[in-house]
Protein backbone atom coordinates (compact mmCIF):
# COMPACT_ATOMS: atom_id res chain seq x y z
CA UNK A 1 0.00 0.00 0.00
CA UNK A 2 1.51 3.61 -1.09
CA UNK A 3 2.19 5.53 2.13
CA UNK A 4 -0.91 7.98 2.40
CA UNK A 5 0.05 11.77 0.23
CA UNK A 6 1.31 14.65 1.73
CA UNK A 7 2.03 17.72 0.10
CA UNK A 8 6.24 18.28 0.43
CA UNK A 9 7.13 21.23 2.03
CA UNK A 10 8.77 24.42 -0.01
CA UNK A 11 9.67 26.71 2.75
CA UNK A 12 12.33 24.08 4.10
CA UNK A 13 15.49 24.21 2.56
CA UNK A 14 16.37 21.18 1.21
CA UNK A 15 20.39 20.58 1.24
CA UNK A 16 20.14 17.56 -0.82
CA UNK A 17 18.19 16.05 -3.59
CA UNK A 18 18.93 12.73 -5.38
CA UNK A 19 17.10 12.32 -8.53
CA UNK A 20 17.25 8.32 -9.31
CA UNK A 21 17.70 7.96 -12.76
CA UNK A 22 19.00 4.41 -13.57
CA UNK A 23 18.25 4.00 -17.29
CA UNK A 24 18.53 1.09 -19.62
CA UNK A 25 20.17 1.56 -22.78
CA UNK A 26 19.82 5.54 -23.10
CA UNK A 27 20.57 7.59 -25.94
CA UNK A 28 21.33 11.58 -25.16
CA UNK A 29 18.26 12.98 -26.54
CA UNK A 30 16.63 10.90 -23.21
CA UNK A 31 19.31 12.25 -20.86
CA UNK A 32 18.60 15.51 -22.23
CA UNK A 33 14.93 14.83 -21.68
CA UNK A 34 15.95 14.41 -17.84
CA UNK A 35 16.23 18.27 -17.43
CA UNK A 36 12.98 18.85 -17.64
CA UNK A 37 12.66 17.42 -14.24
CA UNK A 38 15.47 18.27 -12.75
CA UNK A 39 14.87 22.07 -13.49
CA UNK A 40 11.47 21.32 -11.99
CA UNK A 41 13.69 19.90 -8.47
CA UNK A 42 15.56 23.50 -8.45
CA UNK A 43 12.19 25.42 -9.41
CA UNK A 44 10.61 24.24 -6.14
CA UNK A 45 13.55 23.93 -3.97
CA UNK A 46 15.83 26.36 -5.43
CA UNK A 47 18.72 26.49 -2.46
CA UNK A 48 19.23 22.42 -2.62
CA UNK A 49 21.72 20.55 -3.78
CA UNK A 50 20.71 17.80 -7.31
CA UNK A 51 22.67 14.66 -7.07
CA UNK A 52 21.92 12.92 -10.58
CA UNK A 53 21.78 9.32 -9.34
CA UNK A 54 22.69 6.87 -12.80
CA UNK A 55 24.67 3.80 -13.71
CA UNK A 56 27.58 3.09 -14.14
CA UNK A 57 27.62 2.62 -17.91
CA UNK A 58 25.93 5.76 -18.36
CA UNK A 59 28.39 8.07 -16.16
CA UNK A 60 30.99 6.41 -17.82
CA UNK A 61 29.24 7.34 -21.61
CA UNK A 62 28.19 10.60 -21.16
CA UNK A 63 29.56 11.91 -18.07
CA UNK A 64 30.79 15.35 -19.60
CA UNK A 65 27.13 15.86 -20.69
CA UNK A 66 25.87 14.89 -17.18
CA UNK A 67 27.97 17.39 -15.42
CA UNK A 68 28.33 20.08 -18.25
CA UNK A 69 24.66 20.24 -19.77
CA UNK A 70 22.15 19.01 -17.12
CA UNK A 71 20.52 21.04 -14.10
CA UNK A 72 22.43 18.67 -11.62
CA UNK A 73 25.05 19.64 -8.92
CA UNK A 74 26.95 16.27 -9.14
CA UNK A 75 26.51 12.88 -10.39
CA UNK A 76 26.92 10.14 -8.50
CA UNK A 77 27.24 6.32 -10.51
CA UNK A 78 25.44 3.34 -8.94
CA UNK A 79 26.60 -0.19 -9.67
CA UNK A 80 25.44 -1.53 -12.75
CA UNK A 81 23.71 -4.61 -11.71
CA UNK A 82 21.77 -2.90 -8.64
CA UNK A 83 21.08 -5.47 -5.73
CA UNK A 84 23.45 -8.25 -7.39
CA UNK A 85 26.40 -6.42 -7.53
CA UNK A 86 28.50 -7.00 -4.37
CA UNK A 87 29.36 -3.51 -3.59
CA UNK A 88 25.55 -2.58 -3.34
CA UNK A 89 25.52 -2.40 0.45
CA UNK A 90 28.18 0.01 -0.01
CA UNK A 91 26.81 2.25 -2.60
CA UNK A 92 23.44 2.46 0.32
CA UNK A 93 25.99 3.49 2.79
CA UNK A 94 27.19 6.09 0.33
CA UNK A 95 23.28 7.54 -0.13
CA UNK A 96 22.79 7.00 3.43
CA UNK A 97 25.86 9.26 4.03
CA UNK A 98 24.64 12.10 1.87
CA UNK A 99 21.69 12.65 3.97
CA UNK A 100 19.37 13.53 1.10
CA UNK A 101 15.77 15.12 2.60
CA UNK A 102 14.49 14.43 -1.13
CA UNK A 103 14.31 11.36 -3.61
CA UNK A 104 12.79 11.23 -7.08
CA UNK A 105 13.05 8.86 -8.93
CA UNK A 106 12.48 8.68 -12.76
CA UNK A 107 10.00 6.25 -14.21
CA UNK A 108 12.08 4.75 -16.16
CA UNK A 109 14.57 3.98 -13.43
CA UNK A 110 15.90 -0.09 -13.48
CA UNK A 111 16.64 -1.45 -10.22
CA UNK A 112 16.80 2.07 -8.27
CA UNK A 113 13.97 2.60 -6.65
CA UNK A 114 12.47 4.75 -3.69
CA UNK A 115 12.56 1.36 -1.48
CA UNK A 116 16.34 1.94 -1.73
CA UNK A 117 15.68 5.83 -0.75
CA UNK A 118 13.94 4.56 2.36
CA UNK A 119 16.62 2.15 2.94
CA UNK A 120 19.22 5.12 3.05
CA UNK A 121 16.94 7.34 5.34
CA UNK A 122 15.30 9.82 2.50
CA UNK A 123 12.30 10.96 4.31
CA UNK A 124 10.74 12.61 1.27
CA UNK A 125 10.22 9.81 -1.99
CA UNK A 126 8.41 11.04 -4.86
CA UNK A 127 7.51 8.50 -7.72
CA UNK A 128 5.27 7.07 -10.26
CA UNK A 129 3.16 4.41 -9.28
CA UNK A 130 3.38 1.56 -11.76
CA UNK A 131 3.40 -1.53 -9.65
CA UNK A 132 6.48 -2.05 -10.19
CA UNK A 133 9.45 -2.67 -6.76
CA UNK A 134 9.76 0.12 -4.13
CA UNK A 135 5.88 1.75 -4.75
CA UNK A 136 5.13 0.99 -2.00
CA UNK A 137 7.95 2.81 -0.41
CA UNK A 138 7.07 6.19 -2.19
CA UNK A 139 5.41 8.99 -0.41
CA UNK A 140 4.64 11.40 -2.46
CA UNK A 141 3.04 9.87 -5.69
CA UNK A 142 3.00 11.73 -9.27
CA UNK A 143 -0.73 11.13 -10.36
CA UNK A 144 -0.81 11.80 -14.40
CA UNK A 145 -3.80 13.42 -15.81
CA UNK A 146 -6.29 11.60 -18.28
CA UNK A 147 -3.63 11.82 -21.69
CA UNK A 148 -4.69 13.93 -24.44
CA UNK A 149 -3.29 11.26 -26.93
CA UNK A 150 -4.28 7.81 -25.73
CA UNK A 151 -0.57 7.73 -23.88
CA UNK A 152 1.12 10.16 -21.60
CA UNK A 153 2.98 13.19 -23.08
CA UNK A 154 5.80 15.30 -21.36
CA UNK A 155 3.33 18.10 -20.34
CA UNK A 156 1.55 15.45 -18.71
CA UNK A 157 4.48 13.75 -16.71
CA UNK A 158 6.11 17.70 -15.92
CA UNK A 159 2.85 19.33 -14.90
CA UNK A 160 2.34 16.14 -12.22
CA UNK A 161 5.77 15.95 -10.91
CA UNK A 162 5.37 19.89 -10.37
CA UNK A 163 2.36 19.35 -8.27
CA UNK A 164 4.25 16.24 -6.46
CA UNK A 165 6.98 18.89 -5.62
CA UNK A 166 4.45 21.23 -4.68
CA UNK A 167 5.15 24.04 -7.34
CA UNK A 168 1.71 26.41 -6.56
CA UNK A 169 1.13 26.17 -10.53
CA UNK A 170 1.45 23.92 -13.62
CA UNK A 171 4.09 25.08 -15.67
CA UNK A 172 2.87 26.32 -19.32
CA UNK A 173 3.78 23.95 -22.18
CA UNK A 174 6.46 26.50 -23.54
CA UNK A 175 7.89 26.84 -20.47
CA UNK A 176 8.62 23.04 -19.41
CA UNK A 177 11.46 22.62 -21.48
CA UNK A 178 14.67 24.70 -19.64
CA UNK A 179 17.53 25.48 -21.93
CA UNK A 180 20.74 23.85 -22.29
CA UNK A 181 23.61 24.59 -20.21
CA UNK A 182 26.54 25.54 -22.39
CA UNK A 183 29.43 27.85 -23.33
CA UNK A 184 28.23 30.80 -24.45
CA UNK A 185 30.16 33.68 -26.33
CA UNK A 186 32.17 31.48 -28.47
CA UNK A 187 32.22 31.99 -32.38
CA UNK A 188 31.20 28.64 -33.66
CA UNK A 189 32.59 27.29 -37.07
CA UNK A 190 29.17 28.79 -39.07
CA UNK A 191 29.22 32.33 -37.99
CA UNK A 192 30.47 33.29 -41.26
CA UNK A 193 28.25 31.59 -43.13
CA UNK A 194 25.79 33.12 -45.20
CA UNK A 195 22.27 32.92 -44.73
CA UNK A 196 19.43 31.63 -44.03
CA UNK A 197 21.69 28.64 -42.28
CA UNK A 198 20.02 25.12 -42.50
CA UNK A 199 21.61 22.32 -40.05
CA UNK A 200 21.03 18.89 -41.10
CA UNK A 201 20.95 15.68 -39.30
CA UNK A 202 20.66 12.51 -41.27
CA UNK A 203 21.79 10.23 -38.91
CA UNK A 204 20.87 8.53 -35.68
CA UNK A 205 21.53 5.39 -33.64
CA UNK A 206 22.30 2.69 -35.71
CA UNK A 207 20.32 0.03 -33.75
CA UNK A 208 16.89 1.36 -34.69
CA UNK A 209 17.30 2.55 -38.36
CA UNK A 210 14.81 6.03 -38.28
CA UNK A 211 16.35 7.49 -40.98
CA UNK A 212 15.18 9.49 -43.86
CA UNK A 213 16.76 7.86 -47.27
CA UNK A 214 20.44 9.88 -48.01
CA UNK A 215 19.43 10.53 -51.10
CA UNK A 216 16.29 12.36 -50.19
CA UNK A 217 18.40 14.30 -48.08
CA UNK A 218 20.43 15.34 -51.03
CA UNK A 219 17.53 16.26 -53.01
CA UNK A 220 15.91 18.28 -50.05
CA UNK A 221 19.56 20.25 -49.26
CA UNK A 222 19.80 20.86 -53.34
CA UNK A 223 16.32 22.17 -53.26
CA UNK A 224 17.08 24.50 -50.13
CA UNK A 225 20.41 26.02 -51.96
CA UNK A 226 19.06 26.67 -55.04
CA UNK A 227 15.65 28.31 -54.07
CA UNK A 228 16.35 29.60 -50.65
CA UNK A 229 19.99 30.10 -51.58
CA UNK A 230 20.55 28.90 -47.73
CA UNK A 231 23.84 27.39 -46.64
CA UNK A 232 24.08 23.95 -45.11
CA UNK A 233 25.65 22.11 -42.12
CA UNK A 234 25.65 18.13 -41.98
CA UNK A 235 25.85 17.24 -38.65
CA UNK A 236 26.87 13.99 -37.03
CA UNK A 237 29.11 12.09 -34.94
CA UNK A 238 32.57 10.88 -36.21
CA UNK A 239 31.41 7.29 -37.09
CA UNK A 240 28.40 9.33 -39.38
CA UNK A 241 31.26 11.17 -41.38
CA UNK A 242 31.11 8.97 -44.40
CA UNK A 243 27.81 9.05 -44.44
CA UNK A 244 28.02 12.89 -44.68
CA UNK A 245 30.95 13.34 -46.95
CA UNK A 246 28.29 11.32 -48.90
CA UNK A 247 25.60 13.84 -48.95
CA UNK A 248 27.39 16.58 -49.34
CA UNK A 249 29.36 15.21 -52.70
CA UNK A 250 25.50 14.38 -53.93
CA UNK A 251 24.58 18.01 -53.13
CA UNK A 252 27.43 19.95 -54.50
CA UNK A 253 26.97 17.05 -57.75
CA UNK A 254 23.18 18.66 -58.09
CA UNK A 255 24.28 22.34 -57.20
CA UNK A 256 27.82 23.04 -57.38
CA UNK A 257 27.60 26.32 -56.12
CA UNK A 258 25.77 25.70 -52.52
CA UNK A 259 27.70 26.39 -49.44
CA UNK A 260 27.84 23.10 -47.31
CA UNK A 261 30.01 22.74 -44.20
CA UNK A 262 30.78 19.47 -42.68
CA UNK A 263 30.70 19.12 -38.99
CA UNK A 264 31.37 15.42 -37.36
CA UNK A 265 32.56 14.65 -34.38
CA UNK A 266 32.41 17.63 -32.43
CA UNK A 267 31.81 17.84 -28.64
CA UNK A 268 27.70 18.40 -27.32
CA UNK A 269 29.43 21.83 -26.60
CA UNK A 270 30.16 22.71 -29.98
CA UNK A 271 27.11 20.76 -31.62
CA UNK A 272 24.70 23.05 -29.21
CA UNK A 273 26.42 26.31 -30.23
CA UNK A 274 26.33 25.33 -34.00
CA UNK A 275 22.23 24.59 -33.51
CA UNK A 276 21.91 28.01 -31.44
CA UNK A 277 23.72 29.55 -34.66
CA UNK A 278 21.29 28.00 -37.20
CA UNK A 279 18.20 29.31 -38.59
CA UNK A 280 16.38 25.90 -38.71
CA UNK A 281 17.16 22.26 -37.86
CA UNK A 282 16.29 19.03 -40.43
CA UNK A 283 16.71 15.90 -39.15
CA UNK A 284 15.83 12.55 -38.02
CA UNK A 285 14.31 11.57 -34.77
CA UNK A 286 17.22 11.08 -32.48
CA UNK A 287 19.51 13.55 -30.54
CA UNK A 288 20.08 16.46 -32.15
CA UNK A 289 16.41 17.13 -32.18
CA UNK A 290 16.30 17.45 -28.22
CA UNK A 291 19.65 19.76 -28.56
CA UNK A 292 17.98 22.18 -31.36
CA UNK A 293 14.46 22.37 -28.98
CA UNK A 294 16.68 23.01 -26.12
CA UNK A 295 18.90 26.15 -27.84
CA UNK A 296 15.47 27.29 -29.20
CA UNK A 297 16.12 26.26 -32.54
CA UNK A 298 13.08 25.78 -35.07
CA UNK A 299 13.32 21.97 -36.21
CA UNK A 300 11.63 20.02 -38.97
CA UNK A 301 12.05 16.32 -37.37
CA UNK A 302 11.01 13.31 -39.69
CA UNK A 303 9.03 10.41 -38.05
CA UNK A 304 9.75 6.74 -38.68
CA UNK A 305 9.30 3.50 -36.94
CA UNK A 306 8.69 5.39 -33.92
CA UNK A 307 5.59 5.89 -31.63
CA UNK A 308 7.54 9.41 -30.15
CA UNK A 309 6.05 11.93 -32.42
CA UNK A 310 3.27 13.22 -29.48
CA UNK A 311 5.75 12.63 -26.65
CA UNK A 312 6.97 15.99 -26.51
CA UNK A 313 5.30 17.74 -29.20
CA UNK A 314 3.64 20.17 -26.51
CA UNK A 315 6.68 21.31 -24.76
CA UNK A 316 9.18 21.79 -28.34
CA UNK A 317 7.08 25.17 -29.17
CA UNK A 318 9.57 25.70 -32.57
CA UNK A 319 8.84 22.34 -33.26
CA UNK A 320 7.31 20.40 -36.74
CA UNK A 321 6.90 16.94 -37.38
CA UNK A 322 6.59 15.19 -40.35
CA UNK A 323 5.11 11.50 -40.63
CA UNK A 324 2.87 9.00 -42.73
CA UNK A 325 1.44 8.24 -39.92
CA UNK A 326 0.92 4.68 -40.58
CA UNK A 327 -0.70 2.18 -37.95
CA UNK A 328 2.55 0.13 -36.96
CA UNK A 329 4.85 3.84 -36.88
CA UNK A 330 2.32 4.16 -33.29
CA UNK A 331 4.67 1.22 -31.58
CA UNK A 332 6.23 2.21 -28.62
CA UNK A 333 8.79 0.29 -27.31
CA UNK A 334 11.85 1.35 -24.95
CA UNK A 335 15.63 0.70 -26.41
CA UNK A 336 16.01 -2.28 -24.96
CA UNK A 337 12.79 -3.73 -26.44
CA UNK A 338 13.48 -3.31 -29.69
CA UNK A 339 14.17 -7.13 -30.75
CA UNK A 340 10.51 -7.79 -30.18
CA UNK A 341 9.53 -4.91 -32.35
CA UNK A 342 7.08 -6.06 -35.35
CA UNK A 343 7.06 -3.95 -38.36
CA UNK A 344 3.50 -4.64 -40.32
CA UNK A 345 6.04 -4.08 -43.46
CA UNK A 346 8.56 -6.29 -42.13
CA UNK A 347 11.27 -3.59 -42.11
CA UNK A 348 14.69 -4.26 -41.03
CA UNK A 349 15.41 -2.94 -37.54
CA UNK A 350 19.29 -1.75 -37.24
CA UNK A 351 20.76 0.59 -39.62
CA UNK A 352 22.49 -1.26 -42.49
CA UNK A 353 24.39 1.78 -44.76
CA UNK A 354 23.48 4.54 -46.76
CA UNK A 355 22.06 1.98 -49.82
CA UNK A 356 19.50 0.91 -47.58
CA UNK A 357 17.22 -0.73 -46.94
CA UNK A 358 15.26 2.14 -44.92
CA UNK A 359 11.94 1.49 -43.13
CA UNK A 360 9.18 2.01 -45.52
CA UNK A 361 7.28 4.77 -43.58
CA UNK A 362 10.61 6.83 -44.21
CA UNK A 363 11.50 5.41 -47.93
CA UNK A 364 7.86 6.60 -49.10
CA UNK A 365 7.98 9.55 -47.54
CA UNK A 366 8.89 11.94 -50.08
CA UNK A 367 10.96 15.81 -50.22
CA UNK A 368 7.62 17.39 -51.39
CA UNK A 369 5.59 16.35 -48.21
CA UNK A 370 8.98 18.21 -46.00
CA UNK A 371 8.87 21.13 -48.71
CA UNK A 372 5.93 23.03 -47.17
CA UNK A 373 7.48 22.39 -43.23
CA UNK A 374 10.85 23.98 -44.30
CA UNK A 375 9.45 26.89 -46.23
CA UNK A 376 6.55 27.56 -43.01
CA UNK A 377 9.76 28.53 -40.97
CA UNK A 378 10.13 31.70 -43.21
CA UNK A 379 7.13 32.47 -43.60
CA UNK A 380 6.63 32.95 -39.98
CA UNK A 381 9.25 34.11 -37.93
CA UNK A 382 7.83 33.45 -34.49
CA UNK A 383 7.93 29.59 -33.18
CA UNK A 384 5.70 27.20 -34.85
CA UNK A 385 2.23 25.96 -34.27
CA UNK A 386 2.54 22.81 -32.27
CA UNK A 387 1.72 20.55 -34.67
CA UNK A 388 2.59 17.46 -37.07
CA UNK A 389 2.08 17.55 -40.85
CA UNK A 390 0.58 14.41 -42.02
Amino acid sequence: MTTPMTTPTTTRTTTRTAVFAHLRAPGLGDLLQRNIGLALVRRARPATAVTLVVGEDLAARFGPALTRHTYATDVLPCPQRGEADPRWPAFLRTLADRRFALAVVDPDSQGLHAGHARAAGVPERIGLPQDRPGDEHITHPIRLPRPLWGTPDLYEYATALAAALGLPAPPRPGDVLPELPRTRGVRPPTAGLPRPLVAVHPGGAPHWNRRWPLEHYARLCARLAAELSASLCLLGDEAERPELELLRHAVLTRSPRAVVHLEAGADLDRTANVLADADLLVGNDSSLAHVAAAVRTPSVVLYGPTGTEYLWTRIYPYHRGVSLRWPCQRLRHAAGELAGRRCAHGCVLPYQGPAGPYPRCLADLPVDRVWPAVTARWASPHPVTIRSTP
